[in-house]
């Protein structure tokens, strides 16, 4: 029997033991449950930037003269939506490039693979589909041989589009037809008429993708080409010789231009992306005072030597005995 009470008595044991641990654990886990949890740190806005060279920053730099020095910066399309919202935490890639109309097919399935790979939560699209539409190269990367072939190689831009499912935002067609002679020339130069039915399809391709939200480039660019100015982003932009919207290419949004289309995405990614306010009310004219910020001095060049200076005379020989 001494065998038997020895058994019960390490029952007894484990049983109080395990019971007392259990009770531990409870006591731990209310304790855990009431202690109030801290907040996670918000992570930033992960955005992957798609497109050609506006959205690179082609030209677009700032260059003043102050107290005899020249301070300057350029600017690409990301840069100016930091400005924009300063308090809006970014991560970016950017993709964009100012050499994607050599081969708009291929190097926009390129972005959106490096896009894509970067896992963004939202993708800002700009000028993505401009050279889709524009340009004298047909869908297969050969000679356009056709009008038509600018809508066949339009839906393989729209075709790369559809691949996200984040948040994308897209600009239509623009009628750069003032930008003929100047940096396109005609043969880049899409009809009147093709560039309306590439915005229908866009239409009604946007229309059953909530993803998706169209930026009227087209409705700007008609406003500029009537009277110089731009309504964006709840302000009226006016173009003048020392602040102008374009740039002379009639292309290119110059740097106050460009900080409108900036302000315009800012507010997108807000609202889209269900970001919190954080104070920040993006203003085109508040962001292009940020970019000049911005500038920073550039190292006085070394003045060149004049053409017709002297060259120096060899030495001369020195005198040998006869």
């Amino acid at each position: 029997m001494t065998w038997l009470r020895s058994c019960l008595t390490i029952s007894a044991c484990v049983l109080v033991g395990w019971a007392a641990t259990s009770a531990s654990s409870a006591q731990s886990s209310e304790g855990a449950a009431a202690a109030p949890s801290e907040p996670k740190p918000a992570k930033p806005l992960r955005v992957a930037v798609i497109g050609a060279s506006a959205s690179a920053g082609f030209g677009c730099s700032l260059r003043e003269e102050r107290g005899g020095e020249t301070w300057s910066a350029s600017f690409r399309l990301i840069d100016m939506v930091r400005l924009a919202c300063p308090e809006l935490e970014i991560l970016s890639t950017d993709m964009s490039s100012g050499f994607f109309f050599l081969a708009p097919v291929r190097n926009g399935a390129r972005a959106v693979q490096r896009a894509q790979e970067f896992r963004p939560d939202c993708v800002v699209a700009l000028d993505f589909l401009f050279w889709y539409g524009y340009g004298d190269d047909g869908p297969e990367g050969k000679r356009l041989a056709a009008e038509d072939e600018r809508l066949a190689k339009f839906e393989l831009g729209l075709a790369e589009l559809a691949k996200f499912t984040v948040p994308v935002f897209v600009g239509d067609m623009p009628d750069m037809s003032p930008a003929v002679g100047r940096m396109l020339s005609r043969t880049q130069m899409p009809a009147v008429d093709t560039i309306a039915r590439m915005n229908d399809r866009l239409k009604e391709w946007a229309h059953g993708r909530a993803n998706v939200r169209v930026l009227p480039l087209s409705k700007m660019q008609a406003q500029l080409m009537a009277d110089d100015t731009l309504d964006i982003a709840g302000a009226r932009l006016e173009s003048s010789a020392g602040k102008p919207l374009l740039q002379n290419d009639r292309l290119h949004p110059a740097p106050l231009g460009l900080a409108g289309l900036a302000c315009a995405i800012a507010d997108e990614l807000r609202l889209v992306c269900e970001k919190p306010d954080e104070g920040c009310e993006p203003e085109p004219e508040g962001t292009y005072e940020r970019a000049r910020g911005e500038l920073r001095k550039i190292a006085p060049r070394r003045p060149a030597a004049p053409k017709d200076a002297a060259k120096p005379s060899a030495p001369e020989k020195p005198a040998t005995a006869p």
